[in-house]
């Protein structure tokens, strides 16, 4: 995944960087942001996701649980 942008359908390891109730805000390794929307982890977790979207413009991800 390093030096590559998320991509529909790609799964993913990511870390948990703050867990609320709707879901999880996450980032890869290059610093991506991204949402796992109705998924629980602590933070800090590293954790496998599967995009299903990504916004170039924003530079960020949605994903759900892998």
């Amino acid at each position: 995944m390093t030096g590559t942008l998320p991509r529909p359908g790609a799964e993913i390891d990511v870390v948990v960087t703050s867990s609320k109730p709707f879901g999880l805000f996450v980032e890869t390794e290059p610093g991506v942001p991204g949402l796992v929307r109705g998924a629980g982890a602590e933070v800090g977790t590293v954790v496998r996701v599967r995009v299903t979207e990504y916004d170039a413009v924003e530079s960020r991800f949605s994903a759900t649980p892998a």
